[in-house]
């Protein structure tokens, strides 16, 4: 007897288990068509066995809804929402040589990396005339700027030629690049400018033997940080003479040329306080070469615009270029090398014209014939 009843307790037992699972495997499918298909592991039914059938009563798990794709972030433009609250005075006069400048403009431009460069870059953050006192006041909200005093040399009816320029906040630099920042924020803030006094700078360059090298490169340049601001530059003349003007200023005077070889490069630091003449600069110099550039017919060119190129395109030419004056002469260094001239095409209707080919060995004189192509 015992053994039978134990046999039909576990016939009961597969029973049940068998409609667990039935049940199970039912709600899996409903799920799966419903999109809501998980685990059969994840459902905790809750069951009542009654004999000798068992009763199944099965608490399915609630429904969740179907996840929607993810929406895609569209990062608004921002809007630069103009300042409304309490703006700070900058206050200020303008100078020169300790007398104020009436008319002089004032303007103020965000300290960033667009104006640490060779010229201020807009839009102005504020702007000011002087009076006749010099004297300038611009409201800001706080930051940091950089501040600098122009002046207006078109306008007729005020006189600039004294000798003075225009300069960047407490007269150390050049340009805005060169200013110091100025931070605005709150009390008032002063800032006094001094004009630089404008100055000339002239000299020759030479070879080693004394001699002028014409059509030398000059440029005046300065470092600041690791960054070399250029300030212009100049062409020597035929008897190596040149003009540069400048401010009363430390800058770094450079020279290229056209060697024997190659090109070759000098320069010179200065520190300007007034006018510098009489500046003598040597390099390794080329060949002179010197003469009347002519057509087929043995006409002069003039006012004509050259290039000469070594056929060697192994010898670097340096600044070879030239222009032949109103009786088209010219003078020109080039390195020792066999050379052809050409001239340079202004317009598509111009001719393009080539020289044969020349020997370049020492100092010469000879006039190139250029013909067309």
């Amino acid at each position: 007897m015992i053994r039978l009843f134990l046999q039909g307790v576990l016939a009961v037992a597969i029973i049940a288990a068998g409609l667990v699972v039935g049940e199970q495997l039912r709600a899996s499918r409903e799920r799966v068509g419903t999109g809501q298909a998980g685990s059969a592991a994840s459902v905790q039914p809750t069951t009542t066995v009654q004999t000798p059938l068992p009763t199944l009563q099965v608490t399915a798990p609630p429904q969740q809804a179907t996840p929607s794709p993810a929406a895609r972030t569209v990062v608004p433009t921002p809007i630069t929402t103009p300042f409304t609250g309490t703006k700070t005075m900058l206050t200020g006069t303008i100078t020169k040589g300790g007398a104020p400048v009436r008319g002089a403009t004032v303007k103020v431009y965000p300290s960033d990396s667009s104006n640490h460069g060779p010229t201020p870059v807009p839009p102005e953050a504020g702007t000011a005339m002087t009076d006749d006192h010099g004297a300038y006041q611009v409201a800001l909200p706080p930051g940091t700027y950089r501040v600098g005093a122009f002046r207006d040399y078109a306008d007729p009816v005020r006189d600039f030629g004294d000798g003075y320029t225009w300069v960047t906040w407490y007269g150390d630099g050049f340009v805005i690049g060169l200013g110091r920042d100025l931070v605005v924020s709150g009390s008032a803030v002063a800032a006094d400018i001094a004009l630089l006094r404008s100055v000339t700078i002239s000299g020759r360059v030479v070879g080693r033997d004394g001699v002028g090298v014409p059509g030398a490169q000059l440029s005046l340049s300065r470092y600041v940080g690791g960054i070399q601001f250029p300030f212009g530059g100049a062409t020597s003349d035929a008897g190596g003479r040149f003009t540069l003007p400048h401010v009363a200023m430390q800058v770094q005077l450079s020279v290229s040329a056209t060697g024997r070889s190659g090109p070759v490069f000098t320069m010179l630091d200065l520190d300007l306080q007034n006018d510098v003449s009489g500046l003598v600069l040597t390099l390794d110099r080329g060949n002179i070469v010197s003469g009347t550039l002519r057509d087929a017919a043995g006409k002069p060119l003039s006012d004509t615009n050259f290039g000469v190129t070594p056929t060697d395109t192994q010898i670097v030419c340096g600044w070879c270029n030239g222009r032949s004056d109103s009786s088209g002469h010219f003078s020109i260094v080039l390195p020792t090398a066999a050379v052809r001239f050409r001239n340079w095409q202004q317009y598509p209707t111009d001719p393009d014209l080539l020289s044969q080919e020349y020997v370049i060995s020492g100092d010469m004189t000879f006039d190139p014939v250029l013909r067309s192509r």
